[in-house]
C-alpha cells in the first residue's frame, strides 16, 4: 500500500484503518501500526548506512595497505571501495541483502575515531525500502561528526518517492557490535494532503547483531510517533520493543502485542 492509496481513502488517519490489509491487522489500532511501519522504514535505511560507515571507518583507520585489505576481506564482500574523482572522496558500491544496489559517497579526509571536530559528509542513494521497485529511489545526506566519546552525532535530510525526511541522531556501536540509536526526526509526505510523522526515540533503540545473516534486529527501545494530517489533530502511537521480534504498541485507547520484525540488513 502506498501513500496515494491512503490519501485517496479520505481523512488521513481514519483512512489508514480502512487500508491496512496489506500492512497491518484489521483493528482499531491499525493506524498506529502503519505509522510505525513508515517510521521504521526510515530508521532501518539510515541504520544500514551507519553500519557501513562504521566498517568504512575501520578501513580508514588502517595505516597500511595490508591492514586495509584485511578489513576489506572481513567486511566488504559485497562492496567495491573506490576513490572518487574529487579529492578526499570515497565511493562504496554495494549490493544489499536482498540484491538491492546502493551507492554511498563519503567525503572524508580522516577516520572519525574519537577526535572531536572530524566531520564526514555522506550521500547514500538506493532503494527507499527493502522490497521497493527499481524506480522507488531514495537519496539521503548525512553529516556525521565524532563526539569524542566514541559516539557519532548525525544530522540527516533526504527523500524517497513518498516522503521528505529530516532527523538528528546520536549513534553508538557497543562492544558486542550492536547499533544504538537516539534522537528524533520527521517524515512529511510529498503528495497532498500531507501526512506528517514526528518521531522521538524515548529510550535508545538497540539493534543486536545476527552475524549468520549479516543483520541487526531490534531488541530494545521505546519510540513515540505523532501523526498529523489535514485535520491537524495529532494522533500518537508509542512502540516498545520487547525482544525476539515482538513489539508492544499503544494507539489511543488501543494496545496490541505482535511479532513485528524491524531489522538493519546489509
Amino acid at each position: 500500500m502506498n501513500l496515494k492509496q491512503i490519501i485517496a481513502a479520505g481523512i488521513l488517519l481514519t483512512s489508514l484503518a480502512a487500508c491496512v490489509e496489506k500492512r497491518s491487522n484489521k483493528s482499531g489500532i491499525a493506524p498506529g501500526w502503519v505509522a510505525f511501519d513508515y517510521t521504521a522504514e526510515l530508521i532501518e535505511r539510515s541504520g544500514t548506512t551507519m553500519e557501513y560507515l562504521r566498517r568504512f571507518n575501520c578501513y580508514l583507520e588502517q595505516t597500511t595497505q595490508a591492514g586495509r585489505d584485511s578489513v576489506d576481506r572481513l567486511y566488504f564482500s559485497r562492496v567495491k571501495i573506490l576513490r572518487g574523482e574529487q579529492p578526499k572522496t570515497w565511493i562504496l558500491n554495494l549490493r544489499e541483502h536482498y540484491g538491492n544496489e546502493r551507492t554511498i559517497t563519503v567525503y572524508a579526509e580522516h577516520a572519525l575515531g574519537h577526535t572531536v571536530g572530524v566531520t564526514w559528509t555522506v550521500v547514500s542513494e538506493g532503494l527507499g525500502t527493502k522490497y521497493g521497485r527499481p524506480t522507488d529511489r531514495s537519496v539521503d545526506t548525512f553529516h556525521v561528526s565524532a563526539r569524542g566519546d566514541g559516539a557519532w552525532v548525525v544530522k540527516h535530510n533526504g527523500h524517497d518517492r513518498e516522503f521528505t525526511d529530516a532527523s538528528t541522531w546520536t549513534v553508538r556501536f557497543d562492544h558486542s557490535g550492536a547499533i544504538q540509536l537516539e534522537g528524533s526526526g520527521t517524515r512529511t509526505s510529498i503528495a497532498k494532503p500531507a501526512l506528517h510523522l514526528a518521531y522521538t526515540i524515548e529510550s535508545p533503540l538497540l539493534y543486536r547483531p545476527n552475524p549468520a545473516h549479516d543483520t541487526y534486529n531490534l531488541g530494545d527501545g521505546l519510540l513515540r510517533i505523532v501523526a498529523t494530517g489535514d485535520s491537524r489533530v495529532p494522533e500518537e502511537s508509542t512502540v516498545k520493543a520487547l525482544g525476539n521480534e515482538y513489539v508492544q504498541i499503544y494507539y489511543g485507547r488501543w494496545q496490541d502485542k505482535a511479532m513485528r520484525r524491524s531489522a538493519i540488513e546489509l
